[in-house]
């Protein structure tokens, strides 16, 4: 009886720290399966405590069957809660009335039966299977256990296996407790240290609950984790339409809508953006003769086409290196970064024989379409400026005179 004792003693003193983890992980993790069970944990160790407190009264300090009515009702409330935490477990409600057949009989007999029985060690062998069957009630619980995400679920098998060995403990004591009452011999001698089995159950059945709210909690951060993952992919894809919106916009702003040819706004934003490096080159500056003439004639459909084909003809005759702006209605420029204006020439004399006998609409027949030029070279972008004005003159120059050969 002194080692039965004993593994009692540290069956009583491992209670009190496991319910107190049990507690902390359900203030930690809400969960009511959890709060249940820690409630229940509570009660068990209660019921150990109060079973070992009577030891160390005076004998008949305390009538026994209070001590002992006391420690089976606790024990029935944790078996109870198990069961309930359970069910919550798996997505089934929590306690209701319906389920007071479960606890009702058990508390019953716990207030009543070991005050009326002869001996307060005669009421164990019918407590045990009756306790042990909330555990095996638990066990079928846990069936239709969904786990919350695709990880290798550990936890619920190391709860059902412990649920499967109390019950099977403490059904068990039952006969043999019975059988040893009647015979009136010395229980075997493995039940010496039965608390210690108990206690190993019930200590990996914590350790299971826990297992079970650490997974649930690790499953909901994986999702959440995919769930932001989706959101910030959703995210860059849409911080990538809008960066190639507003890569569309800006392309739009600096292009001329009628010739796709890049406009004034373009110009000026190359230029800034050549401040205080070695730009240099040569710059070209071609006029469409006699647009108003085409426009007040034949009418603006003629005129824009005639703006379109100068604009394709300065395409096809300079490099993609060079940038070809319309900046104006009749006017265009062309830069040649690193060029001179002598190379320029041959390019415009081809532009200008490109755009003979082309075909405009609303004219009945081919027509020849002049462009002047005036060309001019620049050593910095702080000389552009000046070279621009040059070319501009120097187009004046250009299309008066053939304006004046024309008449002659």
């Amino acid at each position: 009886m002194e080692l039965t004792r004993l593994a009692f003693t540290v069956q009583a003193l491992a209670a009190p720290p496991v319910a107190l983890l049990v507690v902390l992980l359900a203030r930690a993790v809400p969960r009511p399966f959890l709060r249940h069970w820690a409630v229940g944990w509570v009660a068990l160790a209660a019921a150990l405590l109060s079973l070992r407190a009577a030891f160390l009264l005076p004998r008949g300090l305390l009538p026994a069957g209070l001590v002992t009515s006391v420690y089976y009702c606790l024990e029935y409330l944790f078996g109870y809660l198990v069961w309930v935490g359970c069910r919550e477990l798996v997505g089934r409600p929590g306690p209701r009335w319906p389920d007071a057949w479960v606890l009702g009989p058990a508390m019953a007999f716990g207030l009543v039966a070991p005050w009326v029985a002869d001996h307060v060690s005669d009421v164990f062998p019918f407590h045990a299977p009756m306790f042990g069957s909330f555990f095996l009630l638990a066990l079928a619980a846990t069936r239709g256990y969904t786990p919350t995400g695709p990880r290798t679920r550990f936890g619920i098998h190391v709860v059902r296996l412990c649920l499967l060995l109390l019950g099977g403990l403490f059904v068990h004591y039952g006969p043999v407790s019975y059988h040893t009452l009647r015979l009136g011999g010395a229980p075997p001698e493995y039940m010496l240290l039965s608390p210690m089995y108990d206690t190993l159950a019930e200590v990996g059945l914590a350790f299971g609950m826990a297992l079970v709210a650490v997974e649930q909690v690790r499953d909901e951060l994986d999702a959440a984790n995919h769930r932001l993952a989706d959101m910030n992919l959703r995210l860059e894809e849409s911080n990538n339409r809008l960066e190639a919106a507003s890569d569309q916009l800006e392309v739009a702003a600096r292009t001329d809508a009628l010739t796709g040819l890049l406009n004034r706004r373009a110009l000026d934003a190359l230029l800034a953006a050549r401040q205080g490096t070695s730009f240099a080159g040569a710059v070209a500056v071609v006029d469409l003769n006699s647009l108003k003439h085409l426009n007040d004639t034949y009418g603006h459909e003629a005129g824009d086409a005639a703006i379109k084909l100068v604009a394709r003809a300065l395409r096809a005759h300079f490099r993609i290196s060079d940038p070809v702006f319309r900046t104006g209605g009749d006017e265009y420029l062309a830069l040649a970064e690193g060029g001179r204006a002598a190379d320029l020439a041959d390019r415009l004399a081809a532009v200008d024989a490109a755009i003979r006998g082309v075909r405009l609409p609303g004219l009945p027949a081919p027509v020849d379409l002049v462009v002047a030029w005036g060309l001019a070279d620049f050593g910095s972008p702080a000389e552009f400026p000046a070279a621009q004005a040059r070319a501009d003159q120097a187009m004046y120059a250009e299309k008066a005179r053939r304006k004046a050969a024309a008449r002659a």
